[in-house]
């Protein structure tokens, strides 16, 4: 299974948990141009400076105010739709994050606001490139890797990308930042 195809059941799963959305990822849109993902890089990383992210540790375990900051700015500096993406990454050895279903119902049905949720948010693009700028921060910090500067934590993954559970893959659950706000990950007033 690609990415694409755990995308368009990631929408199921959304819309059957009755979790609502602004707008539909699918079906998704043309291929961005290079010079558009350019475009993107620089703005992640010149956004990145103006908020204080300036090594791993300061992305690590942030994902959801780095990407919920970052869609305002590609929608607003950049006129790109993004779409809030919540699951794991998953490893033939590790699972960052890992999710299921009975642990999505879980969150609902009980969310916890002083603990924090097992889920890795990123944004999916219009045409279903990945943008994540904060599991591999996680991830120098968890395999002791080493501090790095923030843009060379910035992954930009063609959707048509082959997957390599080595190398590792994002597995979508659910789109749209609802579930962030019925979780307790984000404040209502912060959206």
């Amino acid at each position: 299974m690609n990415y694409r195809k755990r995308l368009v059941e990631a929408l199921d799963r959304t819309e059957k948990l009755g979790l609502k959305l602004d707008f539909s990822p699918l079906p998704l849109k043309a291929d961005l141009p290079i010079d558009v993902k350019q475009n993107i890089l620089q703005l992640c990383a010149e956004a990145f400076n103006h908020y204080g992210y300036l090594t791993s540790s300061d992305l690590a375990s942030k994902c959801t105010p780095v990407h919920l900051m970052l869609q305002s700015h590609l929608k607003s500096d950049l006129n790109i739709d993004s779409y809030i993406t919540i699951g794991d990454r998953y490893w033939d050895d590790y699972i960052y994050c890992e999710m299921s279903d009975e642990s999505i119902n879980k969150e609902l049905e009980s969310p916890n606001i002083h603990e924090p949720v097992k889920a890795h948010v990123w944004l999916t693009l219009s045409d279903g490139t990945i943008l994540d700028c904060t599991a591999e921060a996680h991830a120098d910090l968890l395999f002791k890797r080493g501090e790095h500067p923030a843009h060379k934590c910035i992954m930009l993954v063609d959707p048509n990308q082959q997957e390599d559970a080595k190398t590792g893959y994002h597995r979508p659950f659910i789109l749209g930042s609802n579930f962030l706000e019925k979780t307790g990950m984000v404040q209502l007033g912060y959206l």
